[in-house]
Formats: C-alpha cells, sequence, structure tokens
C-alpha cells in the first residue's frame, strides 16, 4: 500500500474571477510596454517614476498569480490517545507572568501533549514557580544569544520528541490543537502544519469595527485568510513561528531554527521548503493570542520584519535569488514576501515624482499627459480592485490600503538596516498602553501632512490654470494616497480616546483559558 499524502481540494471560485485575472494578466503586460515606451529620459524623475511603476506591475502580476487557486487540505484528524510523541515549546524573555501563564496552561490541556517546555532567556525565579505549579519543565538559558531562534535551538536539545509545537509566550492553545494537526504527518514528507495567528483582543487597533463591533477585520486578514490558503497548491505556504507542528526530523535535517536573521520563521520555513519538505496551512485557529496595542509596537513590528526578510533577501545564502531546491513557485513565494518590504520607498517616490513635475512643469512622460493620468490612475484603480477580488473577503479597499501606506515609514527606516547589516531582534510588549510615545504619533502626523501638502500644491496649480493637466492627474492620485494616510491616522486616534477596558485584564490565568475555550468552541459550531 502506498504511503499516505496530502490531498488538496480546490474551492470553487465564482465564475467572474478566471475572466478577471485573464483581463489582468493581459493588460499588465500591454501597461508596461506602453510605459516603457513614452518614459521622458530628458529628467531626472522620468526613469525613477517608470522604475516606480514598473516595480508596482511586477510585484501585483506575482501576487495575482500565487492568490489564483485556493486550496485546502482534506481533514486527517488523529485519534485519541495520541500515540506519537509530541511536546509543546514556549520560548520566552520578558513577558509578564499574566501574559505567559494562561499559554502554559493551555498547553498542559492539550490533548495528545507529552511536556510543555517553557523556555525562558530571562532565567526568572516566578516563571520556573509557575511552570512547577502547572506541571511544564522549565529551561532557563545563561544567554540570549540567537533570540527566539536560540531559545528554541535550546529547547530542541532536552527533548527527543518526533514532534513538537511552537507557541508565541501569548498564544493559548485550544485543546485539540494536536488532534487537529498531528494526522497530516501521516505524509512522511510534511514538514510543518501551521494554522492562523488568530487574537482575543479585538479591540486593538488593528482591528477595524464592522457593523458596528469589535473585530470584523484584523490587518493580517488577508495573509492568513487569503494569501497562505492559496499557497497550499503550490507548497508554499509559511511557518509564521508560532500556532504551528514541526516534524523534528526535518528541524534536524536543516540544522533547527534559523538563528541568523531576526525573522526566524520566514527563514526556518525557506529552509524546510529547500530541503524538500511540504508545508500545510490549515485555515483553522487553534491559537489564540495578543495582537499590538498601540502605534509604537505597531511601528517595531513592521520594522523588524521588513528589516529580517530584506537582509535575508539582500545579504544571507539562504536568499530566494540563490537558495538551492526551492521550485518556481516556492522561489517567487518568498520573493513576493520579501521584496514587499521595498514598497515603502516605492511610496515615496509615488510622492516625490508628482511633486517634482508640478514644480517644473515637465512630465515624466513623452506624449500627451492626459492619456498618460488616466492610464495609470485607471490601470492603479483596476489592480487594486483585482487584488480585492481575489482577496475572497479578506483584503479591504480602504482598511488593507491605509495600513499598507501607513507601513512606508518602518519600511524606509528598516533600509539602512537591512543594506548595512544590522539585525534587529526583539519582542513585542504585550498588555501594553493603548496610547504611544508623541514622537512616533509626530512623525506619522508629518507624514501626513507631507502627503496633504502635496496635494494642496497641486490643487493650487490647478486654480491658478498653470500645467493644469499634469496638476489635475496629480491630485488625482495624491488624494487618494492622501485619504488613506488619514485614514489610518483617524482610526489610531479613536483607538486611543476609546475608553475600553480590556476585558481580559480582570480574568485570572484560569478564567482566561477557559473563557477562550469557550468562545472558540462557540465560533467553530456557528460557521
Amino acid at each position: 500500500m502506498s504511503p499516505y499524502r496530502v490531498e488538496q481540494v480546490t474551492d470553487r471560485d465564482p465564475p467572474h474571477l478566471p475572466v478577471l485575472f485573464a483581463i489582468f494578466m493581459t493588460l499588465a503586460p500591454v501597461f508596461a510596454v506602453w510605459r516603457t515606451a513614452v518614459v521622458n529620459w530628458d529628467v531626472w524623475y522620468g526613469p525613477v517614476a517608470w522604475a516606480a511603476e514598473m516595480f508596482a506591475v511586477a510585484t501585483t502580476v506575482v501576487f495575482v498569480l500565487s492568490l489564483r487557486r485556493r486550496t485546502r487540505p482534506t481533514p486527517r484528524p488523529v485519534a485519541s490517545p495520541v500515540t506519537r510523541t509530541v511536546d509543546i515549546l514556549v520560548p520566552t524573555v520578558n513577558e509578564p507572568l499574566p501574559v505567559l501563564e494562561p499559554t502554559v496552561l493551555g498547553a498542559t490541556r492539550v490533548r495528545g501533549v507529552r511536556d510543555v517546555i517553557v523556555l525562558d532567556d530571562g532565567n526568572r525565579a516566578e516563571i520556573r514557580d509557575m511552570a512547577a505549579r502547572l506541571g511544564a519543565r522549565y529551561l532557563p538559558r545563561t544567554t540570549s544569544e540567537g533570540a527566539k531562534a536560540g531559545n528554541l535551538n535550546h529547547g530542541l536539545t532536552v527533548t527527543d520528541a518526533e514532534f513538537v509545537v511552537t507557541l508565541d509566550a501569548d498564544h493559548i492553545p485550544l485543546p485539540e490543537f494536536i488532534e487537529r494537526t498531528l494526522g497530516y504527518f501521516d505524509d512522511p514528507d510534511v514538514a510543518v502544519v501551521q494554522s492562523p495567528q488568530s487574537f482575543y483582543n479585538t479591540e486593538s487597533f488593528t482591528f477595524r469595527r464592522r457593523n458596528g463591533a469589535d473585530g470584523g477585520w484584523h490587518e493580517q486578514e488577508m495573509f492568513y485568510g487569503g494569501v497562505q490558503p492559496t499557497k497550499n497548491s503550490t507548497n508554499s505556504a509559511i511557518y509564521t513561528g508560532t500556532s504551528a507542528m514541526l516534524r523534528r526530523s526535518a528541524l534536524d535535517a536543516v540544522g533547527g531554527f534559523a538563528e541568523d536573521t531576526s525573522t526566524e520563521d520566514i527563514h526556518t520555513s525557506l529552509r524546510l521548503h529547500a530541503r524538500g519538505g511540504k508545508s500545510v496551512y490549515l485555515e483553522e485557529p487553534l491559537a489564540y493570542g495578543l495582537e499590538v496595542d498601540n502605534l509604537r509596537q505597531y511601528y517595531g513590528t513592521r520594522r523588524r520584519w521588513a528589516i529580517g526578510s530584506l537582509h535575508l533577501l539582500l545579504r544571507h545564502p539562504d536568499s530566494p535569488l540563490r537558495a538551492r531546491g526551492l521550485t518556481l513557485p516556492q522561489r517567487l513565494n518568498y520573493l513576493s514576501a520579501m521584496v514587499a518590504h521595498f514598497q515603502g520607498l516605492n511610496r515615496l517616490l509615488y510622492l516625490l515624482v508628482p511633486v517634482a513635475a508640478l514644480t517644473t512643469g515637465v512630465a515624466p512622460v513623452r506624449g500627451p499627459y492626459a492619456v498618460y493620468g488616466f492610464a495609470f490612475l485607471a490601470f492603479t484603480i483596476f489592480s487594486i480592485w483585482t487584488v480585492v477580488q481575489f482577496g475572497r473577503g479578506h483584503y479591504h479597499m480602504l482598511h488593507s490600503e491605509a495600513f499598507a501606506v501607513a507601513d512606508t515609514l518602518p519600511m524606509l527606516a528598516a533600509l539602512p538596516a537591512a543594506l548595512f547589516g544590522e539585525r534587529q531582534f526583539g519582542v513585542t510588549e504585550k498588555r501594553a498602553r493603548r496610547t504611544t510615545d508623541a514622537r512616533l504619533k509626530w512623525a506619522y502626523r508629518v507624514f501626513a501632512l507631507v502627503e496633504a501638502g502635496a496635494l494642496g500644491f497641486a490643487l493650487f496649480r490647478l486654480a491658478q490654470g498653470e500645467h493644469v493637466v499634469i496638476a489635475a492627474w496629480s491630485a488625482a492620485f495624491l488624494a487618494l494616497s492622501t485619504g488613506y494616510v488619514l485614514s489610518f491616522l483617524i482610526g489610531m486616534e479613536r483607538y486611543e480616546r476609546r475608553p475600553v477596558v480590556a476585558w481580559y485584564t480582570h480574568l485570572d490565568p484560569e478564567q482566561l483559558y477557559r473563557r477562550i475555550a469557550a468562545g472558540s468552541e462557540r465560533e467553530r459550531v456557528l460557521t
């Protein structure tokens, strides 16, 4: 009898999506060829504008290609009792006891777990006592070398389990975690089964209200609900560091968790794929954690992601540009995820070019600027709408773009560190204050003022009757960009001013665990 292989079932899409895909894939190269033919090489911002637009076209094409087919693995739960050995690793460095204890409590109650190992880079007595009280193993380190990945690798030295589950310190697992994931490892090539990162503090500002209720849309919803499921069809689903189970022998084959970049999750994932391992994305929340509470945390996390991804792309031998063993779809998917962190620079160019054209009165293209302006704006809006459609309800035309524009500042701040070698290891603070420091807020306000100022300059030129065509189309595009920035800022300001008391801060670990387990069960019944 041949061994079990994971089977993927393709979702049935509305009939208009294949038609839309064909139209977009036809228009994109036509626009690119035409845009190349009309570059104004006589002004410095002519080729700059062309390069920015070609970057946007190329990244959108690869993105839409990756979203074409959405698949899900055929369920393969395991019966209880679980007969294979599974340990849970919980790395921590400075998370407070009220954040960590519910995670360890939940981990000890996962059906089928052998050991829960608390990996403490902080070597704290209160964490040692908590682990002993809950029946978990406690493993401190005297050094923080390798950061989170080094901590996890330290944990691997004390376990001989066939499989390990990795949980961030704030992610509380559900009792059925192992039962829902372990069965897929009957396929001997499966190296990792990843579930989505889900959050219980849905009042965070990364959530947007829908129909008057918190938690209606989340900033990472497109990735976990729209992107990861489409990666199943090309064996490209990415390990994201938490809420996942990994095969120990596959980890050993790649030298454990990758320690030499600050994004150890995507780096480890790339190594597993390059070694021929399979990944399975299970679109079912199996753990619930804490999302960032304020703008400082959001900025720091996105900057760290950008530094790690660009360092891996540009400066590491495991770069998807050079790594051996990846299939073409896998290489494109990793390139797409990493190159996306250049979008901050690209958006800065999109701001500078209209201002330069309005100042000099010379268009960045040859030929009728009205034709170019219409084609550019129409293709931009059509591209966004195409992504919205292929997001299958997970990509929001306003909120997704607003957060994408807000990522401009952390992405720009990450560029020097990524290009010149800094690797920023860090831990996001949990249960922090809703407000953030004034300097960062003013940085975003200045960014919004610069956008609004550029728009005002375009409108001023238009009112004066100078460079009317350039001013009109520049104003249209800058209005779109300014609207996104203001939407993000308004959402943040409202969040900070809302007198909301987080419900979970008043619960002890037992109450919090029961609340999350009960709530997730109701959610599964309703869906």
